[in-house]
């Protein structure tokens, strides 16, 4: 920040502080001044109640922080600027100003802007970013606000006296962060600017004190944020009562900053500003400060940037990465885009492999996405395109969950525009199959069966759909789910699961197609079973289907066809050449022999 020069007596009045615990006059200016120790834990107990990544600059927020793309909101920006350094000689001045819009339409961009180049004129006093998506929970909650500001109020120099004033302060009432704010503000800075007047000219200090995602304050404490997330009436206590400590604070002759309080047009807000007896200048977000050329010329830019990849497949993903509503405005994705590249190498596939990898790891369980990403890669009937999401979710809406983020790879329909998954293009699974491209994103072969394996058992254990299960749906699921399930559960059976016969009774009622039977028959044995010992399972489901064959006219095995399946497993490559046959097989081979 750059430095003013001031008058050489203001200067000496702060050199001039004597070192001892009380307060004296000098020329009739009341000094306060507090002894090193006192002074070292009075400032220790400031700076643990300051919200670090919540400053403007802070190393939370990153130098990725959102700015505005250079000649774009221009015009907003000249007008904040000019309220800001001019406001003053308007006939009615106004203290606060409220930009306000809706979600994704550049509020945090503009403030951060605004910040900087606050900041860079010695204009800005404090900032406090609040959000909702912070990892540190302190950018959440009201309770750190004034401390922050005050710190940031305390580290410029123009403003002689005010640290000694706020240190002192905090030495008497060392439990006044636990106040409410409307205290806070009276302790911290309303009554140490009123001890400071007049001991530096106010045209030297800073002049704006910017608030950003005030929508985005959770509650007062980590209490109000439960298990289930913030409850509204909290959000909107808290909110309110930063409003009603900031409206105090701009009542007061004392107090010469201007606040710009920055959030969308929450109800609790904007009936707050309506009704305000304090004067607000409002500024919204809408086609008065036309937003298609900023977003045409922003656009233009960043794309200009990502063009070089060479490859017709990155720029589709892009454009659909762009209109996932769930990630957040495309200005925001474009930005994060062109972030990610710069991560980029000499790779071949480098910045597509980058792409995918990022973009899985917007699902909130990113291996799990995966396995789903394999199984959709399995063949679909066209009569039942939602056979893959009946067996992957485990709980209703579980598809939401994990996908939702990933619909620049996914969709939620099929090719034909049904409910469904339908993965967009072959070179995500080049991708996913190559452990070197995808890391440890890479899921192999036994883990992913494995995954199947499970989900195929927790189908068979509810009878059907785990989720219809969940949700106690009353709705039947279609007779070919069923039909399909166990015949592709032949590949699927878990020899070390402990199956029981009304495992084997329920298949059987369900199984569709007759060769599904020898199918069963064939693999559950040829799995893990030896010679000498066959696997529990085995045993289940191979009793099972005999008691049912035998029972319905098929053609079993010979105690010496079992006998040969024991030591050299027979495998099953078609109806007629099983040991194991439906009746009608055995009535087809009787007439052909008969005719010949």
């Amino acid at each position: 920040m750059s430095r003013p020069t001031y008058p050489r007596h203001f200067c000496g009045a702060e050199l001039n502080i004597v070192n001892v615990a009380r307060d004296y006059h000098n020329r009739g200016i009341a000094i306060t001044t507090i002894n090193s120790d006192s002074g070292s834990r009075a400032l220790d107990r400031l700076l643990g109640h300051v919200a670090h990544g919540a400053v403007h600059d802070s190393a939370e927020r990153g130098p990725d922080a959102p700015k505005c793309h250079p000649e774009t909101r221009v015009a907003v920006q000249k007008d904040i600027m000019g309220w800001i350094e001019h406001g003053e000689r308007d006939d009615a001045p106004k203290r606060i100003l409220w930009l306000s819009g809706p979600a994704g339409s550049g509020k945090t961009a503009i403030a951060g802007t605004i910040a900087d180049e606050c900041y860079k004129r010695g204009l800005l006093a404090a900032s406090f970013f609040f959000s909702a998506f912070s990892g540190s929970m302190d950018r959440r909650l009201s309770k750190s606000l004034i401390s922050t500001l005050v710190y940031s109020l305390t580290r410029h120099k123009s403003i002689v006296g005010l640290k000694e004033e706020v240190l002192s302060a905090v030495e008497d009432d060392p439990i006044i962060f636990e106040r409410h704010l409307d205290q806070q503000l009276d302790t911290l800075i309303l009554k140490p600017l009123r001890n400071v007047s007049g001991r530096s000219e106010r045209r030297y200090w800073p002049a704006v004190i910017i608030v950003d995602g005030l929508d985005e304050c959770q509650g007062s404490s980590e209490s109000d944020i439960g298990p289930g997330g913030p409850l509204p009436a909290l959000e909107s206590r808290a909110q309110k009562e930063i409003l009603v400590a900031l409206l105090r604070a701009c009542a007061d002759t004392t107090f010469p900053f201007r606040i710009i309080v920055v959030s969308r047009p929450e109800p609790v807000i904007r009936h707050f500003f309506s009704t305000s007896a304090c004067p607000t200048l409002n500024m919204f977000l809408d086609d008065k400060y036309d937003p298609d050329s900023d977003i045409r010329l922003f656009l233009g830019a960043m794309f200009n940037d990502l063009r070089p990849s060479g490859q017709f497949i990155y720029a589709a993903t892009v454009i659909c990465f762009l209109d996932n509503p769930r990630l957040g405005s495309p200005q925001q994705l474009l930005t994060r885009l062109l972030e990610w590249r710069r991560l980029n190498d000499s790779r071949p596939f480098a910045p597509l492999d980058l792409l995918y990898d990022r973009i899985l790891r917007t699902s909130p369980d990113p291996l799990l996405a995966v396995k789903w990403i394999h199984v959709v890669k399995g063949p679909r009937p066209r009569d039942l395109p939602l056979y893959s999401k009946y067996l992957l979710e485990s709980y209703p809406e579980e598809a939401v969950h994990v996908l939702g983020t990933l619909q620049s790879l996914v969709s939620p329909v099929d090719e034909n525009g049904e409910p469904g998954f339908h993965v967009y293009h072959k070179s995500l699974y080049d991708f996913l199959d190559d452990p070197q491209r995808s890391s440890d994103l890479h899921v192999n072969e036994e883990s992913f069966h494995h995954f199947a394996r499970d989900r195929y058992y927790q189908t068979l254990q509810d009878r059907g759909p785990q989720s219809q299960a969940a949700d106690h749906s009353t709705d039947p699921p279609p007779l070919g789910l069923f039909h399909l399930f166990c015949f592709h559960m032949a590949q699927y059976v878990d020899p070390y699961c402990k199956y029981t016969s009304g495992d084997v009774e329920w298949w059987l009622h369900h199984f569709g197609p007759a060769l599904t039977i020898p199918m069963m028959f064939s693999s559950i044995h040829k799995l893990l079973c030896k010679w000498y010992c066959c696997l529990p399972a085995c045993g289940v489901w191979r009793k099972g289907i005999l008691r049912h064959c035998s029972k319905h006219g098929w053609r079993v095995p010979t105690r010496k066809e079992a006998l040969h399946d024991r030591f050299n497993k027979i495998p099953f490559y078609g109806q007629e050449m099983y040991p194991l046959q439906p009746p009608e097989v055995e009535s087809a081979k009787r007439a052909f022999s008969n005719c010949t």
